[in-house]
């Protein structure tokens, strides 16, 4: 009988692995990226490959009688994903597709029992479909290395059924449904095909049926993407003759922070660059005496950490106007987190979910204010 070959799609399945790996990259969003872990058990199930046996069996001058033609048994598996973006993500695993087994009574009378145990290693591309806030339909395709472990009760029966170990690269691919429990959990069911090519015990595939649950590391809070406005300059009084500078109410300016930074970031993007640039002109244009740069978040995740980042993009702000020319002396920045907010607790509830961040996004900002006079 034939041992495991190299199934013919796996180049194929390797070349559009690669492809979707380089498109994804540069199109990542922050609020839908990061890495994470899972683990998942269920049932596995596969034909014998009877065919094959009574074949080997006839070689070795045996007629048989009866023989199994199905097995099942327990599957786990374990994965590290990274989510590029919102829609794809690449995925590596450990799967145990368990034990499979057959007994035969053959002519003249004996008795053959074969196993075959099925592990490896996996990589899929994953592609996701949102269906609502929280559940979405997916669908994965992928490689894998499976190692098939093959035993037999009687080897005198012939070559076919000597004890062996075969390796190879196949394909695989499935389909489910995820459902988000909070930012950190999900809980996915899904079904999957192992191509495992021609063993000795087996037939060409094995089908899989599991419930997972995976954990999602790092922050998750969303950022959208909104332009930055600039309020209107209170008028300054008409100064008594003779003519002299009137002191000017300060002046406010608020940045949203996605518009400055990557999500969980401090480093200036290169739209972020071009907005303070204008900022620092603007600011030439008065005489001022104070500038105030203030980072701010929303009320959503650890105070410490949200505190931390806020200091560090009011601090990579004020370290921009200064590198525009804007003495450091005469600029302050601090970060207050999310003590300051815009929204209300009434205007913003709920759990946290993408409507709740969209809610709160006047909140996630930095302000700069200047003091001076024109």
């Amino acid at each position: 009988m034939k041992s495991s070959n190299v199934s013919v799609l796996a180049p194929f399945s390797l070349t559009l692995l690669a492809a979707a790996f380089a498109l994804a990259t540069p199109c990542a969003l922050a609020q839908d990226d990061g890495w994470y872990s899972g683990f998942g058990l269920g049932k596995s199930w596969a034909d014998v490959d009877v065919n094959a046996v009574v074949a080997g069996l006839h070689t070795a001058g045996y007629n048989s009688s009866l023989i199994s033609t199905y097995d099942d048994d327990v599957t786990a598996k374990a994965l590290v994903g990274y989510q590029f973006n919102r829609n794809f993500a690449l995925e590596g695993g450990y799967f145990d597709l368990g034990k499979f087994n057959y007994g035969a009574n053959v002519v003249p009378a004996a008795q053959q029992q074969g196993k075959a145990t099925i592990r490896g290693l996996s990589l899929d591309l994953v592609g996701t479909l949102h269906l609502q806030d929280n559940l979405s339909a997916f669908a994965r395709v992928g490689i894998n290395n499976a190692r098939i472990s093959q035993s037999f009760s009687n080897p005198a029966m012939g070559a076919g059924f000597v004890d062996h170990k075969d390796r190879g690269a196949h394909e695989n691919y499935g389909v489910g449904l995820q459902l988000a429990v909070n930012d950190r959990f999900t809980v996915r069911a899904e079904m999957e095909r192992y191509r495992i090519e021609h063993n000795s015990v087996t037939k060409n595939s094995v089908d899989t049926l599991t419930l997972s649950v995976l954990y999602r590391f790092g922050a998750s809070k969303e950022a959208p993407v909104i332009v930055a406005t600039k309020p209107a300059e209170t008028p300054a009084p008409a100064p008594s003759p003779p003519p002299a500078p009137a002191p000017a109410a300060p002046v406010k300016i608020t940045l949203a922070a996605s518009a400055l930074f990557d999500f969980d970031k401090s480093e200036l993007k290169a739209a972020g660059k071009q907005e303070l640039d204008k900022l620092a002109r603007d600011i030439k244009s008065v005489r001022y005496e104070l500038i105030i740069v203030t980072g701010h978040t929303d009320r959503i995740g650890k105070h410490a950490y949200n505190l931390a980042l806020s200091e560090r993009r009011a601090d990579a702000v004020k370290k921009y106007l200064v590198n525009a020319g804007i003495p450091g002396a005469n600029i302050t920045a601090k970060g207050v987190n999310s003590d300051k907010p815009v929204t209300t607790q009434q205007q913003c509830q709920g759990r946290v979910s993408t409507a709740l961040k969209a809610c709160l996004q006047p909140d996630r900002r930095v302000e700069v204010e200047v003091s001076g006079t024109r």
